[in-house]
């Protein structure tokens, strides 16, 4: 309950926008007329049902003036008037009730309470301006010393020693433990700040751990994989036929390589402009992958060229079926192509072993057949061997 009580008294003029200094600050500031306040209002009625009327007028006046100190912060959200009342009147407010009950000897036990202000000052002021208020402390002090002799002598409305001993223990007790918990309170909610911004850093490396995880990811998917149609590039290309061929190897398998380049593709850019033109190669690219097996791999190596490879063959016989399958598919319709321009494939295969065994010279062998195809009929496939003969 005291709890709830406390941290509802804390947000009296917290701002959501106010930054943890300003918050820290605050809440530090507030602790002073709650702590002070309170046991001002305490020590003033004690001092009235003593009959001292006059020390009672000050711990008394100090309460007001924090209330109406409290609900102006609270209207204005200014910290600045209560910080600067309250430093002044925590300062000098003890003095005069020291003063007012005949000097050191009789009333040296509230001058505790004056302390509260370079105390404060530590919380809120810079160091060197929060030495100015211990400076001030101090000559008042000093002042006390040099009057001391006068009030001790002018003074003649004294308390019975009891209430003299009372009011001692009282204040040195609740006057430091006041100290003590407004120092206490600002260690806490600095090491709770802390603990918080440590969390929020930790949380926000996490964040930025899995940013970096997904863009390295990104990053990874990207330098195998062409941005366009999402398939294999041609370093994919070449780490995938490496495997393939080591495991036709193994198993005296034969591997067929197709280099695919489209024919009609230049037009179509020309005269409806490369968007329509990403647009088709990304459906090829669909269409052609939707006809492989799960071992088989195809590629884009180039604007409008791809490379399949084949693996797992006992004998080629499948080959040629797949070669115009792949044509049919893309001599397909577009429905945003008008039929005045075509679009179908030229096609070169090579084979391993028989054709190469090695990587590049594969894919240049079936590269070079392609060729082939393209300088004559065109919309077709061939095989490569020596002679550039046709096997239809």
């Amino acid at each position: 309950m005291f709890k709830r009580c406390l941290d509802a008294c804390m947000r009296i003029g917290s701002c959501d926008d106010d930054d943890e200094t300003l918050a820290l600050k605050k809440s530090s500031l507030l602790l002073v007329p709650l702590i002070i306040g309170v046991a001002a209002l305490i020590w003033g009625i004690l001092y009235i049902f003593l009959g001292q009327l006059i020390s009672a007028s000050i711990p008394l006046s100090y309460t007001v003036i924090s209330i109406f100190n409290l609900w102006h912060f609270q209207k204005t959200k200014n910290i600045i008037p209560l910080y600067k009342t309250q430093m002044v009147l925590v300062l000098l407010l003890p003095f005069f009730l020291m003063w007012s009950l005949g000097g050191f000897a009789l009333g040296s036990y509230v001058m505790i309470w004056a302390f509260f202000a370079p105390i404060a000052a530590l919380i809120y002021e810079k160091k060197t301006k929060a030495l100015y208020w211990f400076y001030a402390f101090m000559a008042l002090v000093l002042i006390s010393t040099l009057i001391d002799q006068y009030l001790i002598q002018n003074h003649t409305n004294t308390m019975p020693q009891m209430a003299v001993e009372l009011f001692f223990w009282l204040n040195i007790t609740a006057g430091l433990s006041g100290v003590f918990f407004l120092i206490k309170y600002f260690i806490n909610a600095k090491e709770e700040n802390a603990n918080v911004r440590l969390q929020q850093e930790h949380d926000a490396l996490l964040r930025k751990t899995e940013e970096l995880k997904e863009a390295n990811s990104q990053l990874q998917y990207f330098a195998h994989h062409d941005a366009l149609t999402s398939l294999a590039n041609r370093y994919s290309l070449q780490t995938s036929l490496s495997k393939m061929i080591a495991a036709a190897k193994e198993k005296s398998q034969t591997l067929a390589l197709l280099f695919i380049d489209l024919d009609g593709f230049k037009e179509i850019n020309n005269n409806y402009g490369h968007a329509t033109g990403d647009r088709l190669l990304e459906i090829i690219a669909k269409r052609l992958k939707s006809l492989l097996g799960d071992e088989d791999v195809i590629a884009r190596v180039g604007g409008d060229e791809f490379v399949v490879v084949i693996g797992g063959l006992n004998d080629i016989s499948s080959v040629p079926v797949m070669a115009q399958k792949f044509i049919d598919e893309i001599q397909k319709e577009y429905d945003f192509i008008s039929s005045d321009f075509p679009v179908g494939a030229s096609i070169g295969i090579s084979l391993y072993p028989k054709h190469a065994k090695e990587i590049d010279a594969l894919i240049n062998l079936a590269d070079k057949a392609m060729y082939k195809v393209k300088a004559s009929t065109k919309n077709t496939f061939l095989f490569y061997d020596e002679r550039m003969q046709m096997h239809v």
